[in-house]
């Protein structure tokens, strides 16, 4: 069925996405749903008006030219720009311990997914669910298809299944992490995040630099376009190089504004509000056109057993990181971004922790969702060629 606004009317379709980011901004802002981002209003908007076939759904095999250039061109750009404060020595001392938390949720998908397979009965591709559902709740959806390939599951006929229930299914349980620090009944067993006298310097600091005028606009956005097609052609020989089909252009440009952060701190520190509050709208527009690709009809009719498999590898993974965050004294802000970069890589995970206000926390969070990329398939391959009958 053609939706009311087609593929190929882009101009359309851009207002409809920067609408459905200015309303969750505002939405937020004015605190009429207590206690959801922004981010998710502006997610769950666009996925309910591709249900309703209002927006054209990217999920559904055809190509919609604005959203891959929002994929292609827009979010590579957004990185950039949120980290101009990405001072490595200060990361190291004030966040590091977020590696911590996300190495034992990650460690909680294993965990999760081997009792799963041995609990609900999927039949005997079930190894191959198990190993996928595994890289991608590790290491976002990026590493979904490298696993299928590996394990030769992308012809299979539950393939699509589980890439309906990895697409949308998982969006329920990120809205809930969003919710998480706000649930008072958890908030008297959990500390809060501390704020350390250097945050409060770094603070004070960075309300001296709020001056937003044309010329830190261009000097911010430009700095990240040049850091950004830098790091695509320095991911492209890379990949050249160790002859690999992964995306490291995230990775590549993550790490290329931490250098020039860490090398030019006081330079970029005084840019830093006007590119973060860019970076954030960017990624508005980013999780505007996650919630339209979207198909909310697809999870409905997917297998129940598929959706039971990640519900309850994600139930288990959530129970072992609030047990080992409570023993390590971790606060629900820190578990819930690190359960969050679990899930869905650093594109999500860096915005939950600029909608918690921790603009230290944004920088580890891309980094340890970046981790991911490199380790989930990895652990997901192993898990799947060690459950093979």
């Amino acid at each position: 069925m053609e939706s009311f606004i087609s593929a190929d009317s882009h101009l359309a379709i851009w207002a409809v996405l920067l609408a459905s980011s200015a309303f969750g901004v505002y939405a937020e802002k004015k605190g009429w749903i207590k206690n959801i981002a922004g981010v998710m209003i502006t997610m769950i908007i666009t996925a309910i008006l591709a249900l309703v076939h209002f927006l054209p759904s990217a999920s559904g095999g055809k190509d919609v030219a604005v959203y891959d250039f929002v994929f292609d061109y827009v979010t590579p750009m957004a990185i950039p720009l949120l980290l101009f404060n990405a001072n490595i020595i200060k990361i190291v001392k004030q966040s590091g311990r977020l590696i911590m938390i996300y190495l034992l949720g990650a460690a909680g998908i294993v965990i999760g997914a081997i009792i799963s397979f041995f609990i609900v009965n999927i039949g005997p591709e079930a190894f191959k669910v198990a190993g996928v559902f595994v890289a991608t709740l590790v290491g976002g959806s990026v590493n979904f298809v490298a696993a299928s390939e590996t394990l030769d599951f992308s012809t299979s006929s539950l393939f699509t299944t589980t890439m309906a229930v990895d697409n949308f299914g998982i969006q329920f349980y990120l809205i809930f992490l969003f919710y998480l620090p706000f649930v008072k009944i958890l908030q008297k067993y959990y500390p809060e995040f501390s704020v350390t006298k250097n945050n409060i310097q770094a603070d004070e600091e960075e309300k001296k630099n709020e001056k937003v005028d044309i010329a830190s606009i261009t000097y911010a956005i430009s700095i990240a376009a040049v850091v950004t097609v830098v790091g695509v052609w320095l991911a492209g020989l890379l990949a050249d190089l160790f002859n690999t089909s992964a995306n490291l252009n995230l990775l590549v440009i993550t790490l290329l504004m931490a250098g020039l952060a860490s090398t030019f701190p006081k330079i970029l520190q005084k840019l830093e509000n006007v590119a973060f509050s860019m970076g954030m709208s960017m990624l508005y527009i980013f999780l505007a056109v996650v919630g339209a690709a979207s198909n909310l009809k697809d999870v409905f009719l997917a297998g129940p057993k598929i959706f039971i498999f990640a519900t309850l590898t994600l139930l288990i993974q959530f129970v072992i990181i609030m047990v080992t965050g409570k023993i390590f004294k971790f606060s629900l802000k820190e578990i819930a971004i690190a359960s969050c970069a679990n899930v869905s890589g650093p594109t999500l995970a860096a915005p939950m922790a600029a909608t918690f206000g921790l603009k230290q926390m944004v920088t580890p969070a891309v980094l340890v969702g970046i981790l991911g990329y490199v380790i989930g398939t990895i652990l997901g391959v192993s898990v799947g060629f060690w459950l093979a009958p």
